[in-house]
């Protein structure tokens, strides 16, 4: 049986390559592997042009057509200089067992909680953001800040029906939703589906590459409120996922003066957004964490990603830890 790498080889010389953007394919180098939480990540050189073959294992998103999905948004970026240009993407299974998209190579270290690096993220999701999504097939989130709540509910669901589930992350996490559910109907008609949103705007997806910052692993963008992305990459489950490292309260205040400047909104108005929703989206990334550690223990991790999500382990703990749920407890402001 031909492994991956060869595999990967044989497909490569059998495209026309024209679909890569090259005259000749004259021979294929497969450099490196990285697996992901959910894909298979070669990094290959036709040529001396780089790319990322990517083998999605998993569907991050739920949809049965994520790598399709996937191409469509990064084409609809291509000209914006925000992600990878995209080449190719296969849901066939024909020569692999799994989708697989072909994509620009993006060389460069990862995004780190800086102030220069912090001000060039403002930046590139203030351009996202402003980008006009109607009437394009993405997937939307018409009522945000409802649909955040149910996210985390359903998160919290799957989490309590596993057998290694931590008692006191369920206990925590119903009280949390208890006392966000008056507060979500009470401010739904503050969000609106008006942005394109990456959704999982950790550190580790922006590239910082000679051309300007970039993000990458766009598995599941949607249409919703800009507040999803400012809270996802202001919550400190989600930074803690990259670095033990948080933000502080003035840096935090200092992203979002930012971020309204840019885009022309005000400011207190946004942070009491940003106030409202970042709570579920925090609940949500601690749900993940704890969720994936479940299946860790009890062997439901797909053979393909086990030793990927055992080297994640520690970082899986270190965003499950309860504590954080205490946090956002004591944390929780709403506007008056």
């Amino acid at each position: 049986m031909l492994s991956n790498s060869e595999k990967i080889k044989r497909y490569l010389r059998d495209l026309p390559p024209a679909v890569l953007g090259i005259r000749n394919i004259d021979s294929v180098q497969i450099l490196e592997m990285t697996p992901g939480s959910y894909n298979f990540n070669y990094h290959v050189r036709v040529n001396q042009k780089h790319f990322i073959f990517r083998i999605n294992i998993e569907q991050q998103s739920g949809l049965r057509n994520q790598i399709e999905y996937e191409f469509e948004v990064l084409k609809f970026l291509e000209d914006y200089r925000l992600a990878p240009k995209v080449y190719h993407f296969d849901n066939s299974q024909e020569v692999f067992d799994f989708d697989i998209l072909i994509e620009d190579y993006l060389n460069g270290d990862h995004l780190s909680l800086e102030d220069s690096d912090i001000s060039n993220a403002v930046e590139l999701l203030v351009q996202l953001h402003s980008l006009d999504p109607v009437n394009k097939p993405f997937v939307i989130w018409r009522d945000p800040l409802v649909d955040t709540y149910e996210l985390a509910r359903n998160d919290l669901l799957g989490y309590e029906s596993k057998k290694t589930a931590d008692k006191k992350t369920v206990r925590l996490a119903k009280k949390l939703l208890a006392k966000t559910e008056a507060m979500v109907l009470n401010y739904r008609h503050l969000f609106h589906a008006d942005s394109l949103n990456h959704t999982d705007v950790v550190c580790d997806n922006f590239i910082k590459t000679p051309q300007g910052l970039r993000l990458i692993d766009w598995e599941k963008p949607r249409v919703d409120d800009c507040t999803y992305d400012i809270c996802c990459f202001l919550c400190d489950p989600a930074e803690m996922w990259c670095s033990p490292k948080v933000l502080t309260s003035e840096e935090r205040v200092n992203f979002i003066n930012t971020y309204a400047y840019l885009r022309r909104k005000n400011t207190d108005h946004l942070m009491a957004k940003v106030n409202i929703r970042e709570p579920l989206v925090s609940l949500h990334w601690i749900l993940w964490g704890a969720s994936k550690l479940c299946d860790l223990k009890e062997r439901r991790t797909m053979p393909e990603l086990l030793q990927a999500h055992e080297e994640k382990s520690a970082r899986y703990g270190r965003i499950a830890n309860p504590e954080n749920i205490e946090k956002l407890l004591v944390s929780l402001r709403f506007p008056d």
